[in-house]
């Protein structure tokens, strides 16, 4: 039903605008989202770093396979989908109270970056929350969405609006 749903959705300005700041900083951009969707890929993204993982991949709960595109959606199959090895197959997503993927990456990029952002999120959900005070007062801190986030004090800077229209704007004074 996930995927169902997700494969109606279209990436929005906002999307598009981090996908064109890509292409003009390229591996300088590290765009990390907590979304399972690929919108951003869909805007034209080619780097970006999934925590919470990928709606539209599956991988084996067992064994080492690399997780695959999978969009095939399910309507309640009699029986869970089995790998080779005899593992069930899962969604490639980071359910509640599991790990996220890659924070060894996304720390290292926290830890090196100069302008830390965050767009439309709540400022609640954990790891991520905290990624704005591990940049402490030495990155610019940038936030963009609809309301203040739940850690507000945490960055430097707020601007409320739809994130398509206010990242148009913040990205055209970056040239």
């Amino acid at each position: 039903m996930r995927r169902r749903v997700a494969s109606s959705a279209k990436p929005n300005p906002a999307h598009f605008s981090l996908a064109k700041l890509e292409q003009r900083l390229e591996d300088r951009l590290f765009l990390c989202t907590q979304n399972v969707d690929d919108l951003h890929e869909q805007a034209g993204s080619m780097r970006v770093i999934h925590m919470h993982g990928e709606l539209f991949k599956s991988r084996c709960e067992w064994c080492s396979r690399p997780p695959f595109r999978d969009t095939q959606t399910y309507d309640l199959p009699a029986e869970i989908p089995r790998c080779e090895c005899g593992g069930r197959i899962r969604p490639h997503i980071c359910w509640f109270g599991e790990v996220p993927f890659e924070l060894d990456r996304i720390f290292g990029a926290l830890d090196e970056c100069t302008m830390f952002m965050a767009v439309g999120t709540s400022g609640v959900v954990e790891p991520a929350a905290s990624f704005v005070a591990h940049v402490g007062g030495r990155a610019r801190a940038i936030y963009v969405g609809l309301e203040e986030p739940a850690n507000r004090s945490s960055f430097t800077e707020c601007h409320l609006g739809k994130a398509g229209e206010v990242l148009r704007k913040l990205f055209a004074q970056t040239t």
